[in-house]
């Protein structure tokens, strides 16, 4: 009922019943008529309309309160509270309610992130809520009447602009950015950059904005760590970034249906010949594509944002295989499991191991923490100090693809290695003379470190020989077994050990 209807009803109600109560007291003649000719029924009539009024002002103040409450609900879904800022629901109904087809085609956007790994690397305390508050200033600062800002992520702004050129924007967005990197002059002291941002021109086609950010997002990622502050996007490198997105989404679609399963390549005591430990490796069982190995999908999943989820679902498993071969014949097998070094660099890297792991009853010293050979390294800091509390829950820890690409001999002295792999490159160059050379010294100065050695790759005859002969400490590869589903692993261990 609104309050004009109320108010009628209340006061048609109210003055009824008092001419109804006058009328019948003065039929019976109950009441006498006081003095200045002011009667008792003229007191009913006032003291029900009193009454009526006051009801009605009690309405009237509650449903005013109410609706007070929702505005206040609605904005308080829509506004950040860390900054004041808007958020991304403010974005949203900003991007589909205020622009039209005529004016978006004068309407840029810019997708603004804030370095947290570089930030906390050069603070080392990082002072994340001050950064939030300075930025929520600087955006604030820079939008204009018919623009708007908002904080998208933890760490990600969008600020949707208006230019009549895209001269005009390059220069209203270098301004920002200026402003926003020129902090407490971290640029000009260490020549690197806190802030970066992408720049995209809206279309009339370009009607959803959150999808927009996502490409924005993923175009801005790839300057994070350079000296390259802002990159302009068109419509290609945008819809490059769509295709990423339908890659993300069937990525997603089979982590979600555990379509990637564990195999397991198992190694051997180089002596003994006994299968001592094996390593956990990912395939890919696409219900398009039939079995996918890691070759045909990491790359993507490093690209949008997935490898972490994949690999600690590959640890969850190795959990669990571990516990279900506790205190049987398959008890002395080690396992290790491969982590990218994006996933090693993350902050709550110990927490997820740890929530994992909890919930699985096994000899954490059975189980390899392997860290992979890739280029992408967030924090090392970080990254160290994960593998060290790895190593203080029990966990070994293993340094992979040795010789090749992006991991070096000084990563013995950056992480504290157990046992390192040397890739099969190296392996390989074992038909030259320096060749073994270079193979012998290898495993000489890693057990100069007290780390233990795996020969990666090794496929023929002649190469089983030749590291049989050496002193290393184990052997992986075809010769023995190439990688095998889950579910055959006992059977090939029976089989092995009997043969």
């Amino acid at each position: 009922m609104n309050m004009k209807k109320g108010l009628i009803f209340f006061l048609a109600w109210g003055l009824t019943a008092s001419l109804t109560l006058s009328a019948y007291a003065e039929e019976k003649g109950q009441f006498a008529p006081f003095t200045d000719g002011v009667t008792v029924v003229s007191v009913w009539v006032i003291a029900v309309l009193c009454v009526c009024a006051l009801l009605f002002a009690a309405i009237w103040v509650l449903e005013l309160r109410i609706k007070r409450m929702k505005v206040e609900q609605i904005a308080d879904k829509t506004i950040d509270a860390e900054t004041g800022m808007g958020n991304l629901q403010f974005f949203n109904d900003r991007f589909k309610n205020t622009m039209g087809e005529v004016s978006r085609n004068f309407y840029y956007i810019a997708y603004i992130v804030l370095d947290i790994s570089y930030l906390r690397s050069y603070y080392k305390e990082s002072p994340f809520e001050d950064m939030l508050q300075y930025t929520a200033s600087v955006l604030s600062e820079k939008t204009d009447a018919g623009e708007f800002s908002a904080r998208i992520s933890e760490n990600g702004f969008a600020l949707t602009f208006f230019a009549k050129s895209d001269e005009a924007a390059s220069q209203k967005i270098c301004e920002v950015m200026d402003t926003l990197n020129g902090l407490g002059n971290i640029k000009k002291k260490t020549g690197k950059l806190v802030y970066h941002a992408a720049v995209y021109h809206l279309d009339k086609a370009d009607k959803n904005g959150e999808i927009l950010l996502f490409n924005l997002r993923k175009n801005c990622n790839k300057i994070l760590g350079t000296d390259k502050q802002i990159v302009y996007c068109d419509t290609h490198s945008m819809n490059l970034v769509r295709e990423e997105k339908e890659i993300a989404d069937r990525l997603l679609k089979g982590l979600q249906n555990d379509e990637f399963k564990m195999y397991l390549q198992f190694i051997v005591d180089n002596r003994t010949k006994q299968i001592v430990s094996a390593e956990l490796l990912s395939r890919w069982e696409n219900s398009e594509k039939g079995l996918l190995g890691p070759g045909d999908y990491i790359a993507d999943m490093e690209a949008v944002g997935l490898i972490s989820d994949h690999d600690f679902r590959m640890f969850e498993l190795a959990c669990r295989q571990l516990e279900s071969w506790r205190g049987t014949e398959y008890g002395s097998i080690m396992l290790s499991c491969n982590f990218t070094r994006i996933t090693l660099s993350e902050e709550d890297f110990i927490d997820r191991i740890v929530a994992i792991s909890d919930n699985y009853q096994f000899d954490k010293s059975m189980l390899g923490i392997e860290i992979t050979e890739d280029s992408i390294e967030r924090d090392m800091d970080v990254a160290r100090q994960n593998v060290m509390r790895c190593k203080e829950l029990g966990f070994s820890v293993y340094l992979d693809d040795l010789g090749s690409g992006y991991t070096t001999l000084a990563n013995l002295c950056d992480y504290p290695i157990d046992v390192v792999k040397l890739d099969r490159s190296i392996l390989l160059k074992t038909e030259v003379p320096k060749g073994k050379e270079l193979f012998a010294g290898i495993v000489a100065l890693a057990h100069s470190l007290n780390i233990k050695v795996v020969c990666e790759g090794v496929e023929t005859e002649e190469q089983n020989a030749l590291v049989s002969a050496s002193n290393c400490d184990f052997i992986q590869g075809w010769y023995y077994t190439k990688a095998l589903p889950s579910e055959e692993c006992e059977a090939f261990i029976a089989q092995y050990r009997s043969a």
